[in-house]
């Protein structure tokens, strides 16, 4: 009798733990999915709407090179100015016309230059300066003239390098 007693003991307890098991409620462990073609959003239980959130792989990539306005080539002139200038007091003006142009003036180590480039158009000029005092350079060149590249240095004895 003392072991029909625990049996139907058990066998009562099992019974009350699948009646509590039985009423209660769970959420689903699947996340619900949008279809892309669908018109309507799907609700879920929750009383705050699920945010759906892109996810991509990952691929590692180049970044793009972006250049900056006055290095971004235009559909009308492709005109270009570069201009580099170490030292103290150096002025520096470039004024381009025309088309396909390109200027490069670099001044390095010196003091109280002034240098001027004018393009008409379709011209190329490189123009540096390497520790030069005091100079006024003039750079003028009419539609369609030859390319200039020129190099002009002070040296150490004090005598002044030009290189064209």
């Amino acid at each position: 009798m003392h072991v029909a007693m625990k049996q139907a003991i058990a066998i009562s307890i099992m019974g009350v733990v699948l009646t509590i098991g039985a009423s209660a409620h769970a959420e689903s462990a699947y996340i619900a999915q949008v279809n892309a073609k669908a018109g309507v959003t799907v609700s879920t239980t929750a009383s705050q709407p699920v945010q759906l959130i892109p996810t991509a792989s990952y691929v590692p990539r180049q970044p793009a090179y972006v250049p900056t306005p006055e290095a971004a080539q235009s559909a009308r002139g492709n005109n270009i100015a570069t201009t580099l200038q170490i030292g103290n007091n150096n002025r520096v003006l470039q004024a381009q016309s025309g088309g396909n142009n390109y200027s490069n003036v670099g001044t390095i180590g010196g003091s109280n230059n002034n240098v001027t480039v004018l393009q008409g158009g379709r011209d190329y000029s490189n123009v540096n300066l390497v520790n030069t005092q005091s100079l006024n350079i003039a750079v003028l060149q009419p539609p369609g003239s030859a390319p200039i590249n020129m190099l002009i240095a002070k040296l150490p004895n004090g005598s002044l390098l030009i290189k064209r």
